[in-house]
């Protein structure tokens, strides 16, 4: 019973703070080397709306790569800028699968600032850094978001 009842309660929580989805395309550099990427990001808040959960999913052009990261988010807003903090980890990999030994899998955290024009668009610019077990690597991206 009691787990039912969590379960519920965390459910509502997430459902009411639906308004604060966000779903963006981000395009940036991962050095070294200098690389380009794309991809998409989307985020919603959680518990509190200045904690946000956040998943991105970004092609590596010239290595022929993928990643899929996860991060928890604080972003306080102050009017029209909001500026975050994040922690979060991820993984590269040529093809999607089960072979877990093909992919490398890394930690991240990482600063940004997003500024928000409208309740429903924002720009937003970021740097992370990236450790895997073998060498680190810095990101400067940027991204435009649609919030729904």
């Amino acid at each position: 019973m009691i787990k039912k009842t969590v379960f519920l309660f965390l459910c509502l929580l997430l459902a009411a703070e639906a308004s604060a989805l966000e779903v963006g395309a981000i395009a940036g550099s991962i050095s070294p080397p200098g690389t380009f990427f794309y991809g998409v990001s989307a985020g919603f808040g959680i518990i509190v709306s200045i904690i946000r959960l956040e998943f991105e999913g970004c092609q590596i052009r010239e290595w022929d790569m993928n990643s899929l990261s996860a991060a928890v988010k604080f972003r306080p807003k102050f009017g029209k800028f909001a500026p975050y903090v994040l922690l979060g980890a991820g993984g590269e990999f040529e093809k999607l699968n089960f072979e877990f030994s093909e992919y490398s899998f890394y930690s991240m955290m990482g600063c940004g600032l997003q500024l928000l024009f409208s309740s429903r668009f924002s720009l937003r610019v970021d740097l992370r850094w990236l450790h895997f077990s073998d060498e680190d690597q810095t990101r400067i991206s940027g991204g435009i978001f649609f919030h729904l």
